[in-house]
């Protein structure tokens, strides 16, 4: 038993030395931080290799000698460019499709457009405001205006 409170006494101290002396109480000339060697000081005239090589390959500009022409000389002719077919982009913007209404009775959809802000419902083949329903493909209507067609995907709200 006695040895036992010994190791136990001597466990203690050994422990509450390292706390002591991890907080600097023991020695008080020794400084806290390592100190950092000086920096040497940076030699500004020392010489470095030279690495690079002067290509040589270029005329004198001072000598009056001419150098042969060397490349070969293409006559060129020149024609006025052809009349490109300016292509008039349109806004479909103004026709919005919104969704179809099923007739069971008459086994045909009816799809709800908006055109220029009206909503309007339109059957295959109708025509309104100039805008003629030529296809409905249930999630997109195939539409024709001024000659020319597209097809128009169903516009959502939340899209």
């Amino acid at each position: 038993m006695y040895i036992l409170g010994a190791l136990v006494a001597l466990v203690w101290g050994l422990i509450i030395y390292r706390v002591y002396d991890s907080v600097g109480f023991g020695n008080d000339d020794a400084p806290a931080v390592a100190l950092k060697p000086p920096k040497e000081a940076f030699n500004d005239y020392a010489f470095s290799a030279d690495t690079t090589h002067l290509a040589l390959n270029y005329r004198d500009p001072f000598s009056e000698e001419k150098i042969a022409d060397t490349i070969a000389r293409v006559k060129v002719s020149i024609t006025k460019p052809r009349a490109e077919k300016k292509t008039v982009t349109m806004n479909w913007g103004f026709i919005t499709y919104s969704g179809y209404i099923n007739n069971p009775a008459g086994k045909k959809l009816l799809s709800v457009m908006h055109i220029n802000g009206k909503a309007v419902t339109l059957t295959e083949g109708e025509t309104n405001q100039k805008v003629k329903l030529l296809k409905n493909m249930r999630d997109s209507v195939k539409v024709s205006f001024e000659g020319k067609t597209k097809i128009i995907s169903m516009h959502t709200l939340y899209s």
